[in-house]
């Protein structure tokens, strides 16, 4: 069999041996020049690859030569390195020896049906597990310290004040970053910037103006700083009162009368959004020091302080895989902006739902799990999501200095070491996640001073392997489930289980193809939001009819749909699951039918997560217009800003008020029903109907 192999793993099989290129020229005989010719190759034939790798002569070129020696037809082959290489090619195996099975003289077409859902399963395991790019998204209370951990532990580290090592990206206790950062593998270091629009950008500054006139509330403190930047309008020392600051802002007010717009036009005007347009940077072929460099650029677009650039949205920061720490995947690392108060956010959500995104969830010692990631754990099971069914949350517990030999256990000791310190932290957390309903998770601590960031670095890359075992273990249940078709088919008892189980299915989609009525009112999880959220949040929102990144109303009554839908479901659910199960016991003697039939229930569990993925699209959608065209709820919302205490009860009094009252709202609720009706069926009944029936060929 013919065979070639990436050069650069030759390359590398020399470098792990300690052989010099020279070196190596000397055990094949040939010139330096030979050699240094070949490792610039993109691949290397099947002669010269196999000469090379057994000069190199260690168990790893041996181990090399073996893997590329394997023949792989019907599926991708994954390189050597790749962490599940094994399991694929237990799956290639497979599907090989279903191909043969079905060309052989012990096939029946009866077993099309149960040959082709084996073997699709086997392509789909294989497919998302030879792809090993994943994302590790951080998310945290705002100054828990998330940034710098991740910095950490990733490596990404420059030499700070006395030769201390310091985090590349800015972070100095909280309310510093001002947007999301996406860091990314590539060949050069380079920074690209999404930035905010004009629009935003100015409804920033309005924002801003009026809380400065108000003497209360207003934007973050990260956008007001980078906005002060921008415009030059810093804050000085008052050499009269240090406890009071100058600010310009507000003599721009005096002198324009209180005319508010007019300020407004002005520090934009200073902002000079115009000359703002560069959206990337990229390290130009100099001495210049790659990770200094970054952090040096970043710093500067982050605070405004770079002419170049406006405020970001998103920053992604662009590495040579050399200057992280050593990851088996390829990794994207998410540092999310902090959470403040809100946790009801789509950005969050889309990081928790994604399969292929572990959640690194922060907090700190003293009061872990922490009320924002509590918080965010309730809505997620609240949501219906299955992320921490499926491994996808870890909770990372920062402490600091000697915290963790001040915990005590329920008898009232101290503990022995930092480790026993974790472990008691750790076993409270555990209890603390029980007793609210949340379950259990992988917990990890790191303190950025004492603890290796090498070790848990390493711990959190397994926890991206726990996400990916799921998918390793499916792969392996079909790899048997082929054996056993292959080697003990039964065609005919087979196709007895199968109508059997077509005739259950129907059955379950007559009970359970209608659901309930509403259990929550959609806009249910809005209003406890608007109880619990920041006033400035809220009014910024408002000011922009729901759409303000901090505190989005349209997300949130699309959640609160989505958690009615799950409440909703989950008794048909339950007895779907209950009724696939009685019938595994019924087909426990046939693996085949079996191994289907819990195959089914997982797939179901898959529908599911669409279905209520729907019902979030549904509700937004359904409620959107008529949010977006009541000018007058608006503006009886944003009078109410000022006016006094109570602010956030008279708001949510006044939200659910509305949605109570208003009679137009009445089409929006009928439509959520037939919407959601419509996707129950498509996503699951019908499935559940297609993937049992026998059709022609039975």
């Amino acid at each position: 069999m013919a065979m070639s192999i990436p050069t650069l793993i030759l390359k590398r099989a020399r470098e792990d041996a300690g052989l010099r290129q020279t070196a190596m020229a000397e055990r094949l005989s040939v010139s330096g020049s030979v050699i240094s010719r070949l490792e610039h190759s993109e691949t290397t034939d099947e002669t010269m690859a196999r000469r090379y790798l057994e000069a190199v002569d260690t168990p790893a070129s041996r181990d090399i030569l073996e893997f590329y020696s394997r023949e792989w037809r019907l599926s991708e082959r994954p390189t050597v390195y790749h962490p599940d290489r094994e399991a694929l090619w237990e799956g290639e195996r497979a599907l090989q020896r279903l191909e043969v099975f079905e060309r052989s003289a012990e096939y029946d077409a009866l077993l099309a049906a149960p040959l082709s859902l084996i073997r699709t399963n086997i392509e789909a395991s294989a497919a998302f597990l030879g792809e090993t790019e994943h994302a590790m998204a951080w998310i945290g209370t705002v100054g828990v310290g998330k940034t710098t951990a991740l910095s950490h532990l990733t490596n990404l580290m420059i030499p700070g004040k006395n030769g201390i090592p310091q985090p590349v990206f800015p972070a100095s206790g909280g309310r510093t970053t001002t947007s999301e950062v996406v860091i990314r593998i590539a060949p050069a270091y380079g920074i690209a910037v999404e930035p905010k629009s004009e629009d935003e950008i100015r409804l920033l500054v309005a924002e801003m103006v009026r809380a400065v006139a108000d003497k209360k509330g207003g934007i973050s403190t990260e956008l007001d700083r980078v906005i002060r930047n921008m415009a030059d309008l810093k804050k000085q020392k008052n050499p009269e009162d240090i406890r009071n600051q100058i600010d310009p802002i507000s003599a721009m007010i005096q002198l324009a009368n209180g005319v508010q717009d007019d300020v407004v036009e002005e520090v934009v005007n200073r902002m000079r959004l115009g000359e703002r347009t560069e959206t990337q940077l990229i390290l130009s072929e100099t001495n210049e020091d790659g990770l200094k460099w970054l952090s040096k650029n970043i710093t500067a677009i982050n605070f405004g302080q770079d002419p170049r650039f406006s405020i970001p949205q998103r920053v992604t920061v662009f590495v040579p895989e050399t200057a992280v720490r050593r990851s088996p995947y390829g990794l994207s690392i998410i540092d999310t902006k902090g959470m403040h108060v809100t946790t009801e956010r789509s950005d969050l959500q889309a990081l928790t739902n994604d399969p292929r995104t572990l959640t690194v969830l922060c907090c700190a010692f003293n009061d872990a799990p922490g009320a924002d990631p509590m918080k965010l754990m309730k809505h997620i099971a609240e949501l219906g999501s299955d992320a921490i069914e499926r491994h996808r949350i870890v909770l990372l517990v920062l402490p600091q200095g000697d915290q963790a030999m001040k915990v005590i256990d329920d008898s009232g000791e101290p503990p022995e070491s930092v480790e026993h310190g974790y472990a008691i932290r750790a076993a409270q957390v555990e209890d603390s996640l029980v007793e609210a309903g949340i379950g259990r998770l992988p917990i990890l601590f790191f303190n950025a001073i004492e603890d290796s960031a090498a070790k848990v670095w390493d711990q959190l890359n397994d926890r991206v392997g726990g996400v990916r075992q799921y998918q390793v273990d499916r792969l392996a249940r079909f790899v048997a489930l082929s054996e056993d078709l292959v080697t003990n088919v039964d065609a005919a008892r087979i196709q007895q289980a199968r109508v059997a189980i077509e005739v259950e299915a129907q059955a379950i989609a007559k009970a359970y193809g209608h659901l309930p009525s509403s259990a929550r009112p959609a806009h249910q999880t809005l209003i406890n939001e608007i109880k619990a959220g920041h006033p400035s949040s809220i009014a910024a929102s408002i000011k922009r009819r729901g759409s303000w990144d901090n505190f989005e109303i349209h997300h949130m009554v699309g959640a609160g749909v989505r958690t009615d839908a799950n409440r909703r479901s989950n008794n048909h659910m339950l007895k779907i699951v209950g009724r696939l199960e009685g019938l595994e016991e019924r087909f426990a003697a046939l693996p085949e039918v079996k191994g289907l039939l819990e195959t089914l229930r997982e797939d179901i569990a898959d529908w599911r997560q669409e279905f209520l993925s729907r019902a979030l699209s549904v509700g937004r959608n359904a409620f959107k217009p008529y949010l977006d065209g009541s000018i007058e709820f608006w503006s009886d919302l944003d009078a109410r800003y000022g006016q006094g205490n109570g602010y956030r009860g008279d708001i949510a009094d006044m939200v659910e008020s509305w949605f109570e009252s208003t009679p137009a709202l009445d089409e929006a609720r009928k439509r959520v029903d037939v919407r959601l009706s419509d996707a129950w069926n498509e996503l699951i009944i019908a499935r559940l109907i297609e993937a049992t029936e026998i059709g022609e060929e039975g």
